[in-house]
């Protein structure tokens, strides 16, 4: 009986906040589908660099340490739901703005610039947003979850973290596997990228009702 109800109060917290699960599930889906992809971005953008394909992913992680600084003000002063929501938005058009970057394969080596100088803005954009997911959703989850569920609460943004890399390799090998190498190398790169428009939309439409944690709410009184 008792593993009964634990297992329909972790059900419960899914149905409630399942918005903030798939959300972070895209976030990391979108975080690591690059890597993923690299051995064609590093000819596309990177002239066949491997050091500079791997700089490029790197990119992230100097972002990270100021979007977990801005993005945790945002949620410290105007609420955990508006910064949620403005980090999943922000993955969202890092990771599709990449899929549509022009590249040096186009033969125009100025597109080619455009491309890779935003292909490291986009890049910097996410690990703005990841940053800023991780730090709030952590936070929203420790305020509305019961007490006796705070640490079945945290595993879920583990396992979700988990979740995204694993979809992200899956939707690249299947990729590569339905079309090809000479597929994927020429345009079809661009498609694990555009994917991520899907799941993100119904992440950020299921967010949006989001109700803020009564600890924001309290500490907003004072």
């Amino acid at each position: 009986a008792a593993a009964m109800g634990t297992g329909s109060e972790l059900l419960g917290l899914i149905r409630s906040y399942w918005s903030l699960l798939l959300g972070n599930i895209v976030e990391w889906y979108e975080f690591a589908v690059y890597g993923y992809l690299a051995v064609y971005l590093e000819q596309h953008f990177f002239g066949g660099s491997k050091i500079g394909v791997w700089l490029g992913f790197g990119v992230t992680f100097l972002a990270r340490p100021l979007g977990g600084v801005l993005i945790g003000v945002v949620g410290d002063r105007f609420g955990r739901s508006k910064a949620v929501n403005i980090s999943i938005l922000g993955m969202l058009v890092g990771t599709v703005g990449q899929g549509l970057l022009p590249t040096y394969s186009s033969g125009n080596e100025t597109l080619g610039h455009i491309g890779f100088v935003l292909l490291i803005v986009l890049r910097f954009v996410q690990g703005l947003s990841a940053a800023g997911e991780i730090g709030t959703i952590s936070t929203y989850l420790t305020e509305v979850a019961a007490h006796h569920m705070l640490c079945r609460g945290i595993a879920l943004i583990a396992i979700t973290c988990n979740l995204g890399f694993v979809s992200a390799q899956f939707i690249v090998y299947a990729i590569t596997r339905a079309l090809g190498d000479e597929a994927v190398e020429a345009w079809a790169w661009r498609l694990p990228f555009l994917l991520a428009l899907v799941s993100g939309l119904i992440a950020i439409w299921g967010r949006r009702g989001i109700p803020e944690s009564h600890t924001f709410l309290e500490q907003q009184k004072e």
